[in-house]
């Protein structure tokens, strides 16, 4: 059995048994292409439309929700971003996007591209609480804002933003909204009538889909693909249906035991270490991410300790901006920033590790404290 204990289930998580299983009917027996004109090609029919049945239930989308399948969460929100440009703003004239300073990469990335089209865009700021305040959005709205693109929730800090309050200003702006609910789901209740966005997009592999999975739900304007004519991915479509059929079943886990799991590694950390600092405890948080902070401790140097004890966790980086970089955002004290990690529990993480976790946790925190002191 494993010593590793995986608390960066944000930034990637196992794909589940039952997803894998999924997958090889389509490596080895139905491995026919969707649209050929014989059997092999017929005989999908019924699994692709059993495995988009399950994502749509996981949404509760209805008939008139326009769904595609996509290689990754990255290519839906560039998607999302390129249709924009080419629905709205080429349409219309209305030329200005905003999101927030701290979202993703994948966004956030896809709209400077726009800026060299001659598309402004706009970085709210957030609040110390870590959300995007609706008197911010509203001062940054123009008569030519065409779209208003957020995450649901930081896959680094947890913390959900107001996407009712954000919803409906934009329905009362006639401004379109995309949101990325990829950490939330199977955490939260996914309801597209509820998200009240003009576009929804989510990456699988953090609900436990393979790796190259994601999806766009859009409602009055469809996408603009990327590639016209492109292969359907199967194996990845059939896989990606099962971890949604298992979410939806694991979203009462998460609320539940997983939060309960969490609530308990915070309290323990704390205990044995009562210098670190849980970060936005106050604020609507997702059931299974927590940000903690050493203060006086490099996050660096603090990881680094616990890598070698085979306990992964994250500070930022790849898709997701710096964690400390967030922070100092928010408004945190520099020193608080410098000496937050993020931690994202699973389905799959169990109490004993969450108990051994935090033990590593306070362990590496006092030698590094003794160690700060020596020096000064």
């Amino acid at each position: 059995m494993s010593d590793r204990i995986y608390l960066d289930n944000a930034t990637a998580a196992r794909p589940s048994k039952g997803a894998i299983v999924a997958m090889m009917p389509f490596f080895e027996t139905s491995f026919g292409a969707v649209g050929a004109p014989h059997e092999m090609s017929r005989e999908l029919l019924a699994p692709m439309q059993a495995a988009l049945a399950s994502i749509a239930a996981l949404f509760h989308a209805k008939e008139n929700d326009h769904f595609v399948f996509t290689a990754s969460g990255a290519e839906a929100v560039n998607q999302v971003i390129h249709t924009a440009y080419f629905e709205i703003a080429k349409r219309t004239g209305k030329n200005h996007c905003i999101t927030s300073c701290v979202d993703e990469a994948p966004g956030v990335l896809a709209l400077q591209a726009l800026e060299e089209e001659g598309v402004e865009v706009t970085m709210v700021p957030i609040s110390k609480s870590g959300v995007v305040e609706y008197k911010t959005l509203v001062e940054a709205i123009t008569p030519r804002t065409a779209l208003i693109s957020i995450t649901l929730a930081s896959g680094l800090t947890g913390v959900i933003q107001p996407f009712s309050e954000i919803a409906k200003l934009c329905k009362e702006r006639a401004i379109a909204l995309h949101i990325d609910v990829t950490h939330a789901v199977g955490k939260l209740k996914m309801d597209i009538e509820e998200l009240g966005a003009t576009f929804i997009t989510f990456n699988g592999e953090q609900f436990h889909a393979p790796r190259g999975t994601g999806g766009i739900f859009s409602r009055g304007i469809k996408p603009t693909p990327f590639i016209y004519g492109a292969p359907l991915n199967t194996a990845l479509l059939a896989a990606t249906g099962q971890a949604a059929l298992e979410a939806e079943q694991d979203t009462n886990l998460y609320c539940t035991e997983v939060a309960r799991m969490k609530s308990l590694f915070e309290e323990k950390v704390i205990e044995g270490y009562p210098e670190a600092v849980i970060l936005f405890q106050d604020a609507e948080r997702l059931p299974h991410i927590t940000t903690l902070s050493f203060p006086g401790l490099h996050h660096e140097l603090l990881l680094f300790h616990l890598n070698r004890k085979n306990l992964f966790a994250t500070i930022g980086g790849g898709v997701f901006q710096s964690l400390e970089a967030i922070l100092q955002q928010a408004g945190f004290d520099p020193i608080v920033a410098q000496g937050a990690i993020s931690f994202a529990l699973s389905k799959e993480t169990q109490e004993k590790e969450v108990v051994r976790a935090a033990q590593i946790i306070i362990d590496a925190a006092k030698k590094m404290r003794r160690l700060t002191k020596t020096l000064v």
